[in-house]
């Protein structure tokens, strides 16, 4: 009976000294809104969804709590927060990180770190000296130099040990995630991977373990081990042995990139990036099936997952979306006749002669116009109440046609509908653009054929739209 007792004790200190209580009391001065975001670890690491929208009072003050290890990486109110066990203070104005209790200085230093993305860095640093041993010597000085205001707030005993050695290996993670960047940059110009380009990239991976999980809070570090299977292990390391590269439809790439991470990682580390690649490609919200599919071999592997609550409720909207497309277009979603062979903007419109029109430039692939198409009903009761037609020109190319016209069915998408051709497509860009290339979601409003607004506001607007549509009819 000791001896179990004993044991009991044992696994509980164990325990204790690893999983403790870190509390959070944020105060808000001069917020825009009452709300405060955090972006919390799951499983000790990053994970975008991870997020907790919380309401404060008349205090402007939350308080949240989480079990961490010796430090955790947070983000409030997209700043930058590591917290320790106990309780810790923070004062945020505006929206900013002013004020902290502890680990202050170094808080406030290191959301001013560099966030340009990694290849953007790599990229300057080829600038600067394309040999590799300048590119060594420039990664070494740099990530000394960023370490340097550290170690002085340390030696003043202004930040704490375990703040001190997290900020030292998170810049020694971003040195190694440059160094691999730097030849993948290079070969994605079509230069040639010299014998000391080829060498420190090897380098940069087999002095380094990319099984550590502490690693994946550095922001793009997911990205870093997506290259290093996809570009190093699946393209790069088979061209250079001579091997003849075969073309691959999407579904297969997914799965080829699943099961390179599978083969190449190993615990934790490997369940945070299969679930991060699966949450990266679902996002985009082009509903392909074999991410449903992947995403049941996630499952399968890890059947309590801490990140399949995050990653269920994007597969569930891909199997609606497939059950949607099934049915047939409903009678106010209408295909405009021939108009595959419709070459320029004017001939479009002028087959909406004495009519206002509101026009919706959109593709498949585009995030920000789907999230536009929350506000269509609203919007398609408006036009049908003051009698506009609404007009939807996808600039999707052919080999999005059967995608183009399922997301007319999913979206609900009330109106007549074309799909580009390459003359349209071409005269969009000389009359929207500015050098030939313009954004999407882009607005249009037609009036008795003839295009009186080039840049109208979006059906997010709502009621300012509504006015702005009102003025023409």
């Amino acid at each position: 009976m000791k001896s179990i007792i004993l044991f009991i004790l044992l696994i509980t200190g164990a325990i204790n000294s690893f999983a403790q209580e870190a509390k959070l009391n944020i105060k808000s001065l001069n917020a825009k809104n009452n709300t405060v975001i955090i972006q919390f670890p799951v499983d000790d690491t990053w994970f975008y969804p991870a997020k907790k929208e919380i309401k404060f009072g008349d205090d402007s003050t939350v308080n949240y709590s989480l079990k961490i290890n010796k430090l955790a990486w947070l983000r409030i109110n997209n700043n930058t927060v590591l917290i320790e066990p106990g309780t810790t203070h923070l004062v945020f104005d505006k929206g900013i990180l002013v004020q902290s209790d502890k680990n202050k200085e170094g808080m406030l230093l290191f959301n001013k770190t560099n966030a340009d993305f990694y290849q953007y860095r790599a990229r300057d640093y080829y600038k600067k000296d394309s040999t590799t041993a300048g590119l060594y010597q420039l990664l070494e000085n740099d990530k000394n130099e960023a370490l340097k205001p550290y170690t002085e707030l340390f030696s003043k005993q202004k930040i704490s040990a375990n703040f001190y050695n997290e900020i030292k290996r998170y810049f020694s993670t971003e040195q190694i995630i440059l160094q691999a960047a730097i030849p993948m940059i290079v070969l994605s110009t079509k230069q040639k991977i010299n014998n000391d380009l080829d060498k420190m990239w090897a380098d940069a991976y087999e002095k380094y373990s990319m099984n550590n999980l502490q690693d994946a809070f550095y922001p793009d570090f997911y990205y870093h081990a997506k290259y290093y299977a996809n570009t190093y292990l699946n393209y790069y390391i088979p061209l250079k042995k001579g091997a003849e590269l075969p073309k691959k439809d999407e579904n297969t790439s997914f799965k080829i990139i699943y099961k390179t991470f599978e083969d190449n990682f190993t615990g934790k580390m490997k369940e945070f990036l299969l679930a991060t690649f699966l949450y990266e490609e679902m996002l985009q919200n082009r509903y392909q099936k074999v991410l449903v599919d992947l995403f049941d071999s996630f499952k399968s592997s890890y059947p309590k997952s801490n990140f399949t609550p995050y990653l269920q409720p994007m597969a569930s909207k891909i199997i609606a979306y497939h059950n949607e497309v099934k049915k047939d277009f409903e009678p106010e979603q209408k295909i405009l006749a021939n108009y595959d062979k419709v070459n320029s903007l004017d001939s479009l419109i002028g087959q909406f002669k004495d009519k206002t029109v509101f026009v919706d430039i959109w593709a498949t692939w585009c995030g920000p116009c789907k999230e536009e198409f929350k506000y269509s009903k609203d919007l398609t009761k408006f036009l049908k109440a003051k009698q506009v037609d609404m007009l939807f020109i996808s600039i999707d190319k052919d080999d999005a046609a059967q995608q183009w016209k399922e997301m007319i069915k999913y979206f609900k998408l009330s109106g007549n509908h074309v799909r580009t051709n390459q003359a349209l497509r071409k005269d969009l860009s000389d009359k929207l653009g500015n050098n030939g290339s313009y954004g999407i979601p882009r607005y249009l409003i037609i009036k008795n054929g003839k295009l009186v607004v080039d840049n109208a506001l979006r059906p997010s607007d709502k009621e300012k739209l509504y006015a702005q549509i009102g003025k023409y009819l």
